[in-house]
């Protein structure tokens, strides 16, 4: 499911991987890892999009912004234990990634370049707009899509970091800077609405919820067409599903994570 006709696909850095070759101390029970690094040009500069294999099947896990190393840190101990791998862009170290191209810089969010829109949009927030730049920003988009393996995926699974009471389920309620873009929300009482899946499938929500997670379902039909993963996976009918916690909540981002590497 290309995101944009003609995918650029960059040659794997395929030296890397010998180098990369760890082990994760006990929790991995003696089995390897490897780091899969594909260098990406945006601009005058790069972005590496790296895949880390656990060399044991299970759940591919999507982390698109630098500085969220909590969800990096749950979704490795995760694959430690169970499995699966983690594709994640690296760059800065920080949420936004800037680059230049001739005399102009520009800054996107690499949560919102899979559409044309989301590009556009991302792009004139942080400042200047181009059709080159755009195209740049694509590049890298559809780099991330093929390295994750979009089409093989019975489940997209992004992992996500946000601040206390800046973000979470609450903000999809009546009256939240999110309103419009759900169709339901459930918050368990006494929990941290920070801490909370975002869907887009009705029978997942329903999972979700039965376990007594906090959850939010997505209106796929009418959702701002912001440049998302998960919007771009709603309107094209892909199973996705964000593990949003706060920062320094790995231990919670964890058990969500290991949910759902229990169900089917």
């Amino acid at each position: 499911m290309p995101l944009f006709r003609n995918l650029y696909m960059p040659e794997r850095a395929a030296a890397l991987v010998g180098l990369c070759l760890a082990l994760w101390g006990t929790g991995c029970g003696g089995r390897g890892v490897v780091e899969d690094v594909t260098t990406v040009p945006v601009g005058a500069g790069a972005v590496e999009v790296v895949v880390t294999e656990s060399g044991r099947p299970g759940r591919t896990f999507l982390s698109l912004h630098d500085d969220e190393n909590t969800a990096v840190e749950a979704a490795r101990a995760v694959i430690r234990r169970h499995g699966g791998r983690l594709v994640e862009l690296r760059h800065t170290g920080e949420r936004n990634i800037t680059f230049t191209l001739g005399d102009t810089t520009y800054t996107f969010d690499p949560n919102r370049m899979f559409t044309p829109a989301g590009i556009e949009a991302t792009l004139r927030r942080f400042g200047a707009f181009s059709p080159a730049a755009a195209a740049e920003v694509r590049r890298l988009a559809e780099a991330v899509l093929v390295r994750a393996g979009l089409d093989t995926l019975s489940l997209v699974v992004a992992v996500h970091n946000n601040t206390d009471e800046n973000y979470s389920a609450a903000s999809y309620l009546p009256g939240g800077s999110e309103d419009g873009n759900a169709v339901e929300v459930f918050i368990a009482d006494g929990s941290d609405p920070d801490d909370f899946f975002f869907v887009t499938e009705r029978g997942l929500f329903e999972v979700v919820r039965a376990a007594g997670f906090n959850v939010v379902l997505q209106d796929n039909a009418r959702a701002t067409d912001d440049g998302s993963l998960s919007v771009y996976c709603g309107r094209r009918g892909i199973p996705y599903v964000n593990v949003e916690a706060e920062y320094g909540h790995r231990d919670v981002q964890e058990r969500m994570l290991a949910f759902l590497v229990r169900i089917s």
